[in-house]
């Protein structure tokens, strides 16, 4: 992993995860990048009309930079966006899961954490994300599962979470606190959500398949609903926060005409 000195000048690919304004005509840039993981860097003078950083920076952009290093935060120098996936500024559901997933993203990292395999599946993502056609929560669902499989928190779907019971056919539910499925025993005495038959097939799946299968599905109602809840349950349980775009997504009404769940 490359490591960066105090004052020194690097090149990066990286998108941008959030925003903040500083003083009167600064801000604070968020990005996660591909060579150095999270980085924070003070982009000055971004907020003039006249900057030239400043079309360079919006949210989600995936950009290559110039920074440099600081005594408490980078400067960025240069910026040159590479992809602004136009769909985000169009359609608030898809804005909505970009959001959710940087979240997540953001809350999984450590500044200066190279994770080039999460770093492609965020890029995956919004690609995928970006087309007209894609529904955006079964894609936001196995990206989510793969930046949590990824940093160490992969939810556990084949046995049961408190009494490592194989789980059979039948009720059960989702565990956020225990890290996955539970079988509907030991779920009378833990804080659980409800998750049928269908659903965990369908978390399975796109375990399983990843970006490729989700694109593909078309989960019913009541699938979706159980899906949204459980997964935002279990990654605001492991960065220990809400994800505040899932409030936005829920209100979006993501989705469209139901198709049948693959087995799995």
């Amino acid at each position: 992993m490359a490591v960066l000195q105090r004052s020194s000048t690097y090149k990066a690919e990286g998108v941008v995860l959030s925003r903040r304004d500083l003083g009167d005509a600064d801000r604070i840039v968020t990005l996660f990048t591909r060579e150095f993981g999270r980085r924070r860097l003070v982009a000055r003078g971004s907020r003039r009309p006249t900057s030239q950083l400043a079309p360079h920076i919006e949210l989600f952009s995936r950009v290559r930079l110039v920074g440099v290093v600081g005594a408490n935060l980078d400067v960025l120098t240069q910026a040159q966006c590479l992809e602004a996936y136009p769909r985000f500024r169009e359609d608030l559901a898809a804005f909505a899961a970009a959001g959710w997933a940087v979240e997540l993203l953001d809350g999984l990292s450590e500044d200066g954490e190279a994770a080039p395999a999460a770093y492609a599946a965020l890029v995956a993502f919004l690609g995928a994300l970006n087309q007209r056609a894609a529904d955006p929560e079964p894609l936001l669902s196995a990206l989510a599962i793969n930046l949590l499989s990824a940093h160490g928190y992969a939810p556990e779907l084949w046995q049961c979470t408190v009494c490592g019971r194989t789980i059979e056919p039948g009720a059960h539910a989702f565990a956020p606190r225990t890290g996955g499925v539970i079988c509907s025993t030991c779920s009378h005495d833990n804080a659980s959500h409800p998750l049928s038959l269908d659903t965990l097939k369908t978390l399975r799946f796109i375990a399983h398949e990843g970006l490729t299968g989700a694109a593909r599905l078309r989960a019913d109602p009541r699938t979706r609903a159980e899906l949204r809840t459980a997964l935002r349950a279990y990654a605001a349980a492991v960065v220990e926060r809400d994800i505040s775009s899932a409030h936005i997504l829920e209100r979006a009404g993501a989705g469209s005409a139901p198709r049948p769940v693959p087995g799995a």
